[in-house]
């Protein structure tokens, strides 16, 4: 990738180009902003292009799945704010379930024995799977609550006890704030789980880069240098209420806008963007699962 000097700052003439071969994670943000949390570092809080306070109509998901049903999807993810606070949220599973797997990425908060019971319940009426990735950002209560709300700690490891009593395999997933390995993120996480009996095991923990909005990821990095492979945009797409867009992270942004409904979105995205070269320093797909 070229690029000149401008006041200091690098001006790209050519941003690295990322071509779709084929759909295999389709993201559904069910709210914008909707959360009954108010982490310090979320990306939703600081993204202009998430203020409205909105959820996804249930017939856009309809025609969205109807629409994507010859793709080869691998996995359905239901993201936001908080998937489950939309009003449809039982009945968005349900549909989603006949179609593909499905992850659902919350903060666990509303999730208790009771709750979890009846999630085991839908899963049972499906010949797919459910999938929770859980929000805790560190493994000591103290770190994770200076970044999510007290209390955030305890509400996260209930929903992690009572899914994994109703035969749920949950997911940790970690925005790395504080910088740490992941070999020291596994290391910390399982000796806390252990303690509850969680067989905590490497699939087990999903570690999501920290979108610093200060740091300076405008760097020039030719487009040979990395795997365009590891990207989540190079077999995923995620619809929101204004439209299907190529990153999560970017969901409601202009920049990352390939069209108006699955029916005709583009496939080619440029990466052009900060939290672009975030994903690209990471090395590994920031939002869908490792093993897909």
């Amino acid at each position: 990738m070229q690029s000149i000097q401008n006041m200091g700052k690098p001006t790209f003439m050519q941003a690295p180009e990322v071509k779709m071969e084929e759909l295999n994670n389709l993201f559904f943000e069910l709210t914008q902003k909707n959360c009954n949390l108010k982490c310090s570092h979320c990306y939703i809080k600081r993204n202009p292009y998430k203020q409205e306070k909105d959820f996804i109509h249930l017939d856009k998901i309809k025609q969205t799945l109807i629409l994507t049903k010859k793709e080869n999807l691998k996995c359905i993810y239901l993201t936001g704010g908080e998937p489950m606070l939309h009003p449809d949220f039982n009945t968005i599973l349900r549909l989603c379930l006949k179609f593909s797997n499905v992850t659902v990425l919350s903060n666990g908060t509303l999730i208790n024995d009771k709750k979890a019971r009846f999630l085991r319940k839908i899963d049972d009426e499906s010949n797919f799977e459910t999938i929770y990735r859980i929000s805790l950002d560190h493994y000591n209560e103290q770190k994770n609550d200076e970044l999510r709300g007290r209390g955030s700690y305890r509400k996260a490891l209930l929903a992690i006890q009572s899914l994994y009593k109703y035969e749920f395999n949950p997911i940790i997933s970690v925005v790395n704030y504080y910088n740490e390995s992941r070999e020291d993120l596994f290391k910390g996480f399982k000796e806390m789980l252990n303690k509850i009996d969680f067989e905590f095991e490497d699939i087990n923990l999903k570690v999501i880069p920290y979108f610093n909005p200060a740091a300076n990821n405008f760097e020039q990095v030719e487009t040979n240098e990395f795997d365009k492979n590891n990207l989540d945009c190079s077999n995923s797409r995620i619809v929101s209420s204004k439209g299907v867009f190529c990153c999560p992270v970017l969901c409601n942004d202009f920049r990352a806008r390939v069209g108006a409904t699955a029916e005709s979105f583009s496939k080619k995205v440029y990466l052009d963007t900060e939290k672009c070269f975030t994903c690209v320093k990471h090395g590994a797909k920031a939002f869908s699962n490792d093993w897909i």
